[in-house]
């Protein structure tokens, strides 16, 4: 039997690039495009200065920062683009504005893009555990930890970060710190980590000690000089963490009574992100994983015992199973990395996700519950929950929903495809592409959209092309869909993709989380590879 419709979002995994076939760093967010459309005001000033300590890692979520903390909203929050961060959530860079495109005053040179500004902050006074002056003997420190690249674009040579001090006496800002731009290679080569941690002694009394004093990031990046436009994209990307302002520390005060989860898997399935549920009903063993993965860190120079595990819910939160990975004692990161004893690290999954016994359910939802507890007390950070949701709908996608890159094939007449594979007969009705926004929307090109049978694992007999392009007037913030002008029965495996028809590249979002290699072919000569 013939089932519904099925969309499909056009994402793409990870690729083996060839010469013609180009990945890019991102024009466009879609976190933040969609965010956009939401009002909120750019720039958020509180009336009550806030008082130390200040803290933020980021774990609230994006994709703006949070404005008891910050009154800019320039930088996206998020945990796409950092290389293994301390914990969950940073605050990234780039050269994106608050709507998610490229800044309008971006230039081949290094230009001022992003920044983030804390609110005003009482550095005039402490008040606990009674009020007095702050005094230099209170030993104020501000830290953080950065990144430049991360998962995204390197920073050039000429780009840098920098930490701007307001000082309220003055009425001015004055630099703190800068780094300069690098790949994360090269900043690993020379500082021997993936992140650097910045600790600054604020000793100027006369300058800071004072009721509205506030620090800034900002980020300088650049254009790429390419000679198409379509090609001309730069991400330059920063990402910072943990960043914390108090009394009572000192200069070697680097770690941190903080136990928790970097990051964990995003979806229970084996061959997509997302899938039908019919399809995912009518074969559940084939589709499910054997295991997550859970990534967690231990910001603290000691060792702390704990206990980790999962639990399943339905989308009422009623419990379908659970797992533990028992008792164990979690070693600080700077020494021992990241947890890999595989209770923790790679967490097995212990039953199928229900199925619906009538197949006629196109979806549902369950949710993952990741929890881990250690020694802790209640005024420390030594217990974590991270949770996602398996979501079932009537599509297909291999990507997570955000594009960390761009992709694309030259010249006209090139050719993109990915391979799909069914468990039962179906019918393609329409395709969800998202495609990042270039600079002079220079990829709003007509292409040709395609639909092939499967021939041993390459593009066989069409079954379907039309003409198409993306149109940034109506769907500047999201997916774009392509309603096919006739139903495409598919069964098996299909091939789903595009044909150029100029030279510009399409820059298609492209998903760096799931190497999709497998799926992903192209074709720039007449032969497929």
């Amino acid at each position: 039997m013939i089932r519904k419709f099925i969309f499909l979002i056009f994402i793409l995994g990870a690729l083996g690039a060839g010469a013609q076939e180009i990945l890019l760093p991102a024009t466009y967010n879609v976190e933040v495009g969609k965010a956009f459309l939401q009002p909120r005001l750019k720039s958020v000033t509180i009336a009550t200065p806030i008082q130390i300590p200040f803290f933020d890692d980021f774990r609230k979520g994006g994709p703006y920062p949070d404005e008891r903390h910050w009154s800019d909203n320039h930088v996206l929050i998020s945990q796409s683009f950092a290389f293994l961060p301390p914990n969950y959530g940073v605050a990234t860079f780039d050269a994106l504005d608050s709507t998610g495109h490229i800044y309008k005053n971006a230039t081949y040179t290094a230009f001022e893009a992003d920044h983030l500004t804390s609110q005003p902050i009482r550095l005039d006074s402490v008040f606990t555990p009674i009020p007095r002056p702050l005094r230099k003997s209170d030993s104020l420190y501000l830290s953080f930890f950065y990144q430049p690249q991360g998962k995204g674009n390197p920073p050039q040579k000429f780009d840098s970060l920098i930490l701007y001090f307001y000082s309220p006496a003055e009425g001015i800002w004055n630099r703190i710190w800068a780094a300069p731009g690098m790949p994360l290679d090269t900043f690993r080569v020379k500082t021997g980590k993936n992140w650097g941690f910045v600790n600054i002694w604020i000793a100027d009394s006369a300058k800071y000690y004072h009721n509205g004093f506030r620090f800034k990031f900002t980020a300088y990046a650049s254009l790429a000089n390419n000679i198409l436009p379509s090609w001309q994209s730069s991400m330059d990307q920063w990402n910072i963490d943990y960043v914390y302002l108090n009394k009572n520390r000192h200069r070697f005060d680097s770690t941190f009574r903080d136990l928790g989860f970097v990051d964990v898997s995003s979806t229970m399935l084996k061959n997509y992100h997302s899938m039908p549920y019919t399809h995912y009903s009518n074969d559940p063993t084939r589709e499910m994983n054997d295991t997550l993965f859970a990534v967690i860190s231990n910001l603290d120079v000691v060792a702390h015992p704990c206990n980790y595990g999962y639990t399943v819910y339905d989308a009422a939160y009623q419990k379908i199973s659970s797992y533990t990975g028992g008792g164990y004692a979690v070693y600080p990161v700077y020494d021992s990395g990241y947890v890999k004893y595989k209770p923790y690290a790679r967490p097995r999954i212990t039953s199928i996700l229900p199925i619906d016994p009538l197949g006629v359910k196109d979806s549902a939802d369950f949710i993952i519950r990741h929890v881990i507890v250690g020694d802790y007390t209640p005024n420390d950070r030594l217990f974590d929950t991270l949770e996602f949701t398996q979501s079932f709908r009537n599509y297909f996608a291999y990507d997570d929903g955000t594009p960390e890159a761009g992709y694309g094939v030259t010249p006209a007449g090139a050719m993109a495809a990915v391979r799909y594979t069914l468990n039962i007969k179906d019918t393609l009705r329409a395709v969800k592409i998202f495609f990042n926004p270039t600079h002079s929307k220079s990829n709003e090109q007509y292409f040709h959209l395609l639909v092939w049978e499967d021939n041993n694992g390459q593009p066989g007999k069409l079954l379907y092309d039309s003409i198409v392009r993306p149109d940034f007037s109506q769907f500047p913030h999201d997916f774009q869909t392509f309603v096919l002008q006739k139903t495409v029965v598919v069964r098996n495996a299909f091939f789903l993709g595009w044909m150029n028809t100029t030279n510009d590249n399409l820059n298609v979002g492209f998903d760096l989380s799931r190497d999709n290699r497998k799926n992903n072919l192209f074709n720039v000569d007449g032969m497929w590879r």
